[in-house]
This record gives structure tokens, sequence and C-alpha cells, in this order.
């Protein structure tokens, strides 16, 4: 069965052309040759000018960026720029700024800046979504080079019309979009799936159950993706795997002695239990925190183990029973969130202040003051 259908043409000049292949069609007819309903989820446009340019550019158009002044910062690729374009009551689903590159060299390889550039500036959008508190949804991509551009526009789920918890105000982000920027040219440390981390961080919803289990997942992510299995089992799986089958054979004993309903057979239960012996050689979430905390040097002043505790608990009875009874979720909700802040705070190499909520909202400086510094 066909999928997906390519399709391509050419304005009567031949200067410009159209690509795709994505297309499909919600409907092919009876005949199959009669196809209704069209979209597509990319489509690509080349155009050919008659004057050249000599140094290329790169500019992505976002939804949803607010910034009270234009942020600008120089690197190896060349001078990167993110601006507002457009005021803040417009429609929230229209596109609000771009980032633009543009290169200082007129001798460079197009085709290898291009794709580091396109790399550089997914980078900085997603830390500015971060920044932002909000997914920056970026629905048209344009390179130009030489007499020639390439225009791609992707089709988007709507923009989220406002940021919940942004970690940086639309007039302050200057130092958080340089540290964005320099992470990139020379990231201070290996983070394996900071993208991701920065998804769940920016997901939207208005249910403060999911936004604890958004920010937990966040937080889960980082230290699954950033430790490997010595850091996170209690003895090596080898030497466990011995100690495990003689907790088997314990167990078979012990459940052979139970009066157990016939319906249900010994070596079935065995096998249930079993499968969550594994579980006993794995170290705690809060000791995999302490070893990445220590291994990155995230500052938790202010954090308390009592607090990290009462969140996790917060999050397993909602995920487990599918309700939490109590009133205080905002407050586990914003230890966890600001776990994940300080994280990918120092993740970037980010020093200054932002906007904290642990304790209510306030601006906060990273890394933390220490009384008397």
């Amino acid at each position: 069965m066909v999928n997906y259908f390519s399709l391509s043409g050419k304005f009567e000049e031949g200067s410009a052309e159209l690509t795709t292949e994505t297309l499909c069609f919600s409907s092919l007819g009876s005949d199959h040759i009669n196809p209704r309903g069209g979209c597509c989820s990319q489509v690509t446009f080349h155009h050919k000018f008659a004057d050249a340019i000599s140094k290329p550019w790169m500019r992505m158009s976002l939804k949803g960026f607010r910034s009270s002044h234009p942020l600008k910062s120089e690197c190896r690729l060349g001078t990167i720029a993110m601006v507002e374009k457009s005021p803040s009551d417009v429609e929230s689903d229209a596109i609000t700024g771009f980032i633009i590159v543009k290169s200082d060299n007129e001798y460079v390889n197009s085709s290898v800046w291009q794709e580091e550039v396109n790399k550089l500036i997914d980078h900085v959008r997603r830390v500015m979504s971060f920044a932002s508190g909000v997914r920056l949804q970026a629905p048209v991509v344009e390179f130009y080079t030489g007499d020639k551009s390439e225009i791609i526009v992707y089709s988007q789920l709507r923009q989220a019309s406002s940021a919940s918890n942004p970690v940086f105000s639309s007039g302050d982000q200057q130092s958080i979009f340089e540290a964005a920027v320099a992470s990139f040219i020379s990231p201070p440390s290996e983070v394996k799936n900071l993208f991701i981390a920065l998804e769940w961080y920016v997901m939207d919803s208005t249910c403060s159950e999911v936004r604890l289990v958004n920010a937990m997942t966040v937080l889960e992510n980082l230290i699954s993706s950033n430790l490997d299995e010595n850091d996170t089992l209690i003895r090596p799986s080898k030497e466990f795997e011995n100690h495990r089958r003689t907790l088997r054979r314990v167990l078979k004993q012990c459940i052979d002695k139970w009066s157990i309903d016939e319906t249900k057979k010994p070596e079935d239960i065995l096998s249930d239990i079993n499968e969550r012996l594994a579980d006993l050689n794995r170290r705690s979430l809060k000791q995999k925190l302490d070893i990445l905390v220590e291994r990155w040097s995230v500052p938790l002043d202010g954090i308390g183990e009592d607090k990290i505790k009462a969140a996790k608990k917060a999050r397993d009875l909602i995920v487990h029973q599918g309700h939490y009874h109590k009133n205080d979720l905002w407050e586990h909700g914003t230890v966890i969130r600001e776990i994940v802040v300080r994280f990918i705070l120092t993740a970037i190499g980010y020093q200054g202040r932002y906007i904290s909520y642990l304790g209510g909202y306030h601006f906060a400086q990273f890394p933390p003051k220490i009384s008397g510094d």
C-alpha cells in the first residue's frame, strides 16, 4: 500500500522548482486516479536569482518567540541573531520571529557550512524554547548561497499560545542566548539526549499532575542517558545473576509451601517474581541523582532530600494510582523543575540571572551564591 507520493514541479521561467516526498491523500477514490484531500508534511522550494550574493546565510522562522530587543552573538560560523519581528498581540499561531546566521567568510564551503549552521540554529531554538518555557515551532528554514536559495516549509501542530513557566523573561534573554550559541560551538561537557530533556521540559500542559510527571521524566531521562551500568547497579550484573539464582531457589521452596489458588501454578508465580528480582540490584532514583549531581557539579542549594523524596512519591502515586489526593502538587512540581533547570543550565555552561519558582516567583543567580561570598 502506498502511503506517500512524490511531487515535483517547475515554474514556466525555469528559475524555481517545488519538490516533496511526503504527499498523501485522505482518499484516492474508488478508481485510485481521483485523489482528494492532498497534504504534505514538508515541501522544498529551490530558486535561482540573476545576481549572486558573496556570503551564505540561513534563517529559521519561529512561532511563539518574544523578545523586547534583538539578540546577537558571534561564533566561528558567523554572526547569529534572534529577533522578534511581530507585535506581541498577533495571532498565537503566526510567525513572530526568526534566527538568522550570516557567514563572515566569502570563501566558505557552502554545503558544509549549511549542514553545521542547520544544527546550530536547531540547538539554539531548543535552548531558547527552554528559556521561554514554550516549544518554539519552526515552520520555515531558508538557505541562500551564491545565486541559489533553498526554502523548506514544514507542516506543524498549532503553536502553544503562552508559556507556563518561562525560565527567562522576554527582556532578559541575551545571556542565555549567548550560552546557547557557545554550548554548541564548544560544549562544556558531553551531555547525552539533551534535546529529549528540553522537549519534555517545554511540553505544554495546564494540569499540575502532568507537569510533575513531565518534570520527573526530564530528570529520569538525564540520569539514565548520562550514567552507565556501573552507576545504576548496586553490584555488577554478572555477579548479581549468581545471587539471583540463589534467591530463585529459596523462593521456589517458599512458594511450594504456600496455599495457592489452583488456577495459579507455582512456576507461574515464580516466573512473575523473577521478573522483579532485577529491581533489587538497581540503585534508587535519589542515589543515581546524587551520582550525576556530583559528577556534573550541579548545585542543589535550598533543595532538601525530603523535598525530592516527597515529589517522587507524589509522582509515583499519580502514575500508579491515577490520582493524588493532596493539594501540594505545585510545590512538588517546582522542586523537580528547579532541579531540572539547574541541570540544564549546568549542561550548557550558563552563569547569570534566571527565574526561579522555588518558594515563589523570583529572580535567582546561577550558580547560587553561598552566604558569605
